[in-house]
């Protein structure tokens, strides 16, 4: 009875330990999540006759959400640790980027939806009602095969016009879902430079699983995508293959899903949505460099956001550029 008692004691300290670590994680969070922001660098460059220092980079929230409220003020610069003054004519803004938003709709048009076609209509429609002006559309559907709806366009009514086409009777009953997602890949290649910027999203929807080929596989389907976003708007079904799906979507928040038709249109504006806000977190800031001697050299630049509670690596940006040919 003795033995089996002092197993009960280090059972107890071990089960508090356990607790005590993990109240310690909890505590370790910001309790106003509002205020934490995770930065990454896509480009550093330099304009030397103008002494320019350009940096192009993204801000997101706690969950990886896009934010784009962020202004001028919001920043602090460094360069070589001393802080950028008035004289630099800091700037933040996009506007002189070429900047292409490009989005794919992938629409499941099998007989498993017959008769609730005209609310899968009604809800690409939100989407495209909350289009952005640059923004780019393309409408696929898919059954046993993918076929073209309209093609990348900016015109609202000619992607209405396209969505309104769909037909809503004969439809097949075969799903090539991981073919389509193959078919439609390569539409598009992101590209994050202070050059251009293509940012592009796959956007999913269906309410059952592949089963039009056994030769097509999911890590084909991904292999496709690569490092593409996607996000799935998932109908309920008894066909719902709910992990594969989120296998396609990577990130938790991206996978929606429906209980019912009624929340088709939520669900396609939520992810028109995240689409904007992720666009619309791209800031390229730049200014010019009091530095005024051509010799080449590393120079360590440093961008924070005020009041930033978080404090890993990718609460700040900590880069270099090279500063040959300044002054001249």
């Amino acid at each position: 009875m003795k033995s089996i008692s002092t197993l009960a004691k280090f059972a107890v300290l071990f089960l508090f330990i356990a607790a005590a670590g993990c109240k310690k994680d909890d505590d370790s969070l910001p309790t106003d999540l509002t205020k934490f922001y995770r930065m990454k660098t896509f480009e550093v460059g330099v304009v030397p006759k103008e002494r320019m220092v350009q940096v192009l980079f993204q801000v997101t929230d706690y969950d990886g959400k896009g934010v784009s409220s962020l202004k001028k003020e919001d920043f602090i610069v460094t360069e070589n640790k001393g802080s950028i003054d008035s004289e630099a004519d800091l700037r933040v803004g996009i506007s002189s980027i070429p900047f292409e938003l490009k989005t794919v709709l992938l629409l499941d048009i099998t007989r498993s939806v017959e008769g609730m076609v005209p609310q899968i209509k009604a809800a690409a429609r939100s989407l495209v009602e909350m289009k952005l002006p640059e923004q780019q559309i393309a409408i696929y559907t898919f059954d046993s095969e993918t076929k073209l709806v309209q093609g990348f366009t900016k015109n609202k009514t000619e992607l209405l016009a396209a969505i309104e086409s769909l037909p809503e009777t004969g439809l097949v009953n075969s799903t090539n879902l991981y073919g389509a997602v193959i078919d439609v890949a390569d539409l598009w290649e992101d590209n994050y430079s202070i050059d251009g910027i293509v940012d592009g999203s796959l956007v999913i929807f269906t309410d059952g699983r592949h089963n039009a080929s056994q030769t097509i596989t999911l890590p084909d389907a991904l292999d496709a995508l690569g490092s593409r976003r996607a996000y799935v708007a998932a109908l309920a079904s008894p066909d719902l293959d709910e992990s594969a799906l989120k296998n396609l979507a990577r990130v938790p928040d991206r996978y929606f899903k429906a209980d019912d038709t009624a929340g088709l249109e939520q669900m396609f504006t939520s992810i028109q949505s995240e689409i904007q806000s992720l666009s619309n977190s791209i800031y390229f800031l730049y200014y010019q460099s009091p530095i005024s001697d051509p010799t080449p050299f590393q120079n360590e630049l440093v961008i924070k956001i005020k009041d930033n509670l978080n404090n890993a690596s990718d609460g700040h940006l900590e880069e270099y550029f090279n500063s040959e040919g300044f002054g001249n």
